[in-house]
């Protein structure tokens, strides 16, 4: 298959926590990786770009330096804070002018012993490599530096691909946690009514407890 994992982290997560995050990976996929840290890690081919500040233009960044990286066609999103099943890699798209996003992801929080859906999530999209940093500069439009962009994330991350370049795809669920150490704790969600079990996973005492052991 030709796709690059592109696994980015600002190393504020536990290290045992993200440790089993990266195992996970590791087993599910034998794609090639190129990881972007903030930290060096031993994660595919490993990019370090020093302590710089944490926020949502950063994370863009660091996609882009991965993707720039990469040597495949396509690139599919990994983050530090998520788990992904087999069939979470196994995609290949259709088209190459598209952004396909992965439309089974669910989020836990640390602290509430519930999974709650979401609509979309940063972590788990894919797309044609050369199309990835042709959207992603075009967004960033020349910013310099580590510093964080002045716009609002939220005004920023829909000037990346424009609504009818979007797409979806689907398979076993993705987890998405929030520990309270990423970027951010809040996070759009879906209407669906949160459940306590997930299928691939189990319940959410088993996965709880897998992950923050």
């Amino acid at each position: 298959m030709n796709t690059t994992i592109i696994y980015y982290t600002a190393n504020v997560e536990d290290e045992a926590f993200e440790k089993r995050i990266r195992d996970n990976i590791s087993e599910k996929s034998n794609l090639p990786i190129v990881s972007v840290s903030r930290k060096p890690i031993d994660f595919g081919l490993n990019i370090c770009i020093g302590e710089q500040p944490v926020c949502y233009s950063n994370l863009w960044k660091q996609q882009l330096i991965a993707l720039k990286a990469a040597k495949t066609e396509f690139c599919i999103t990994a983050e530090a804070d998520c788990l992904y099943p087999e069939n979470y890699f196994d995609f290949v798209p259709p088209r190459k002018d598209l952004v396909y996003r992965y439309s089974n992801v669910w989020v836990h929080w640390k602290r509430k012993p519930k999974f709650w859906k979401k609509p979309r999530c940063e972590g788990a999209q894919m797309c044609d490599r050369e199309h990835w940093i042709e959207r992603l500069e075009a967004m960033i439009g020349g910013h310099q530096g580590w510093e964080p962009m002045e716009e609002h994330p939220r005004n920023l991350v829909g000037k990346i691909f424009g609504v009818d370049d979007r797409h979806i795809w689907k398979g076993d669920p993705v987890i998405s946690f929030k520990t309270g150490k990423g970027v951010s704790g809040k996070t759009s969600l879906s209407k669906e009514a949160p459940v306590l079990e997930l299928p691939y996973w189990g319940d959410i005492n088993s996965i709880h407890n897998k992950m923050f052991r």
